[in-house]
């Protein structure tokens, strides 16, 4: 063998003793994290990381700890729905090639560490229903998250504002942060996110208008901003969205009318905007919606009548506009609706008589009329 093959094999065989040893400092400093995350855990009622977490065995072998077959790096860690309680320390985002994390349904607490945001590999963050009380980085996808796909924070104590730089986040298809004390206006940055297949701000106290940019999400599935303090029109740029399958903003402040472009939504099939403040006509054009189940327009100022169209959805389920302004008669066609569950029309300026064809819903298990002027069966 010659001398340029010796130095040849010597370099390779360097590079694999760099390379194995820096394999081994990061299978280290990844159960220095694990071990930095047990012992913040002030309370593990079925002893799960207490007798397991634990011994020089590989981490790879913990529970809820998965690793990758060549390095022995962590690359998932799924303590769901285990009944723990503690805090997230900030050696968590020495995990540097996790790519999903999952703490739902537990009861940690404090603070959310920053350093979470610095993983460059994660595609998935669970932290749902827990009671987390931070605000979000300001900055949370500008340098790293580039592949973050999922990112679940409902039923937390977060605070602060959205971040607009989430649309940094460019690969997130599923944005939750439901049931938190979120304020400030929806970022319109958030209409960059053209992945979004579920957007959920429901139940915080943001204000303002509601984006127009919203309505480029052109893969979104679901939106629901319920329970907030959002003012002003609902933008005609929803009515473009043709992948919208569900829309929730009720008990908010909107108002306006009710844009005729809502029969050009084949694919909704719910619709929640009770408890606003919208007024005018319900389009009759809501009839073109072939599949639709459940439409919940209560405790609004929606007058004029109630369209015979609406006949059309014999798919719907629930039909609730109760304290409105309805007026005339209720319209035959409404028989048509065999599988309606649920119907509340009480409490408007509804008359006639009651159409017999009501009789004809076998599935009805919820009929409310009162409070109109309504007077026998035809």
């Amino acid at each position: 063998m010659d001398r340029s093959s010796h130095l040849y094999l010597f370099i390779v065989l360097l590079q694999w003793l760099i390379d194995y040893s820096s394999a081994i400092s990061a299978v280290n400093t990844d159960r220095s994290s694990l071990t930095a995350f047990k012992s913040r855990i002030s309370f593990d009622p079925h002893n799960i990381l207490t007798k397991n977490w634990s011994g020089e065995g590989s981490i790879c072998s913990w529970m809820g700890v998965t690793c990758d077959s060549r390095y022995h790096r962590v690359t998932q860690l799924n303590i769901s729905s285990m009944g723990l309680v503690g805090t997230i320390p900030p050696e968590i985002g020495n995990l540097s090639s996790l790519v999903s994390l999952d703490v739902s349904e537990n009861s940690f607490h404090g603070p959310l560490p920053p350093s979470i945001f610095n993983m460059s590999s994660l595609e998935v963050v669970n932290l749902r229903n827990n009671s987390l009380s931070s605000s979000l980085p300001l900055d949370m996808c500008k340098y790293n998250l580039d592949r973050l796909k999922r990112l679940g924070v409902s039923y937390n104590k977060m605070y602060g504002k959205i971040p607009s730089s989430l649309d940094q986040c460019s690969q997130l298809e599923f944005l939750a942060l439901y049931n938190n004390n979120f304020s400030g206006f929806v970022p319109r940055e958030i209409g960059n996110l053209t992945k979004l297949q579920l957007l959920n701000l429901g139940a915080n106290k943001l204000t303002g208008d509601i984006p127009e940019e919203i309505g480029r999400l052109t893969n979104l599935q679901g939106l629901g901003m319920s329970a907030n303090k959002l003012k002003g029109p609902f933008p005609e740029t929803i009515f473009s969205m043709p992948s919208l399958q569900s829309v929730d903003f009720a008990s908010n402040e909107l108002s306006g009318h009710l844009s005729p472009q809502i029969g050009n939504m084949t694919s909704l099939l719910r619709i929640g905007l009770e408890f606003n403040n919208f007024s005018g006509n319900i389009p009759k054009e809501i009839g073109r919606l072939s599949n639709f189940e459940r439409l919940s327009m209560s405790g609004n100022k929606f007058s004029g009548p109630l369209p015979k169209e609406i006949g059309n959805l014999t798919t719907m389920y629930g039909l609730l506009l109760h304290s409105n302004a309805l007026s005339g008669h209720i319209p035959i066609e409404i028989g048509h609706l065999i599988n309606l569950e649920e119907l509340q029309l009480e409490v408007n300026n509804l008359d006639g008589t009651v159409p017999k064809e009501i009789g004809n819903m076998t599935f009805l298990s919820y009929l409310w009329l009162n409070n109109n002027n309504l007077s026998g069966i035809t």
